[in-house]
């Protein structure tokens, strides 16, 4: 198995230090946050991808997935506005081009809460639309698009597993893949045996960390407070004979001290796959 962190977690430093962080503290690789001052994809022109590239060289550290930013402004694919609408697809277009040119074949996506008062079926109709236009594309370029579920509080269209297979239908698209995040389903009541029983063999990413039990609040992997087993979780992983990458997504209040937390994670998951007999790649 392999370990990366989302970068969003070093967002108040520069995207090469994320690369020399990955590897001192032992990562495969890094979750490539597609959003300033990391790698928004409207800057990310020849001269930067090609840094990139050679960044991924330098340190020895590959990109698990590029993570465009659009559950904040100004991007939606649920949007009740037309030009938001078209300006996402754009937007994420851009990005699964970004994601191919810098040397990975994953690219997240996510439904944020399409706001109140809405009519559901012109929700799922206009998500529909959107990303089926921008898989249509990931399948020209070899990418899979990973659909995130949220928890309620962030969205109210793709907050299960259940949902996810209904986009899946409705797009019909080889590329449209998805994801366990470890919060959404554990707050949801959700069994995580259910994205690798409904989904067909799409469930190809991990993110972990550790839940509250009550919100979508990202604790540290060992916080004592934790409510999740992660143990037990990871047993889940094996059952299921998954063997991707697992990727730590802590945000705030982690930025303070990015490091001293990245070193922090890499102890809890050292300790995590010696217990469920997990063979970490090297």
């Amino acid at each position: 198995m392999k370990f990366s962190f989302l970068t969003y977690q070093f967002a108040r430093y520069p995207l090469e230090y994320c690369f020399y962080m990955a590897k001192e503290y032992g990562f495969n690789g890094v979750e490539v946050w597609g959003a300033r001052p990391h790698a928004y994809a409207y800057d990310m022109d020849n001269t930067m991808i090609r840094q990139v590239i050679d960044w991924k060289k330098k340190y020895g550290i590959e990109i698990s997935m590029f993570t465009p930013e659009i559950l904040a402004y100004p991007y939606s694919l649920t949007s009740a506005s037309l030009k938001e609408r078209q300006e996402t697809n754009e937007y994420l277009i851009k990005s699964v081009e970004v994601a191919a040119a810098i040397g990975t074949d994953k690219m997240q996506i996510t439904a944020k809460h399409p706001g109140y008062g809405r009519d559901r079926e012109e929700v799922w109709d206009v998500l529909t639309e959107g990303v089926g236009k921008l898989c249509k594309r990931a399948e020209e370029l070899g990418v899979d698009i990973i659909l995130e579920s949220l928890s309620p509080s962030e969205g109210n269209t793709i907050t299960n597993a259940d949902d996810i297979v209904k986009l899946q239908k409705r797009v019909g698209s080889k590329a449209l893949c998805t994801m366990i995040d470890v919060v959404p389903p554990f707050i949801a009541n959700e069994p995580y045996s259910e994205y690798f029983d409904k989904l067909n063999g799409t469930m190809k990413y991990v993110h972990i960390c550790n839940s509250d039990g009550a919100t979508e609040f990202h604790m540290q992997l060992d916080d004592p407070k934790g409510v999740l087993p992660l143990i037990d979780f990871f047993r889940i992983l094996k059952r299921n004979k998954y063997d991707g990458w697992c990727s730590t997504e802590l945000l705030a209040p982690y930025f303070r001290d990015p490091e001293l937390y990245l070193s922090q994670s890499m102890r809890a998951i050292e300790y995590i796959c010696k217990e469920a007999q997990i063979v970490k790649e090297i």
